[in-house]
């Protein structure tokens, strides 16, 4: 689903309700900007737990609900940019 945005006179812009909902997003949430060579990809902040394995190396567990990777989300923006 793609969804148009304008930005605002002060360069934000606003994220429709049913996106935050289905991303987990709070009011007041942080995301990032990660620029990539196809322009900008909002990517939300997920909480990370880190712990020790029996031999001291760290595991990182990351909160999770329905998120894809960055390789995923580029190549689908390449597939939707590629069928118009």
């Amino acid at each position: 689903m793609t969804v148009t945005v304008k930005l605002d006179p002060q360069g934000r812009v606003v994220i429709p309700q049913a996106e935050r909902e289905r991303l987990g997003l709070p009011d007041g949430g942080v995301l990032e900007l990660v620029p990539t060579p196809e322009g900008v990809l909002l990517e939300r902040r997920r909480q990370a737990t880190v712990t020790s394995d029996e031999e001291g190396l760290p595991l990182v567990a990351l909160e999770d609900i329905d998120t894809v990777s960055n390789a995923e989300a580029i190549g689908a923006i390449h597939t939707q940019r590629d069928d118009r």
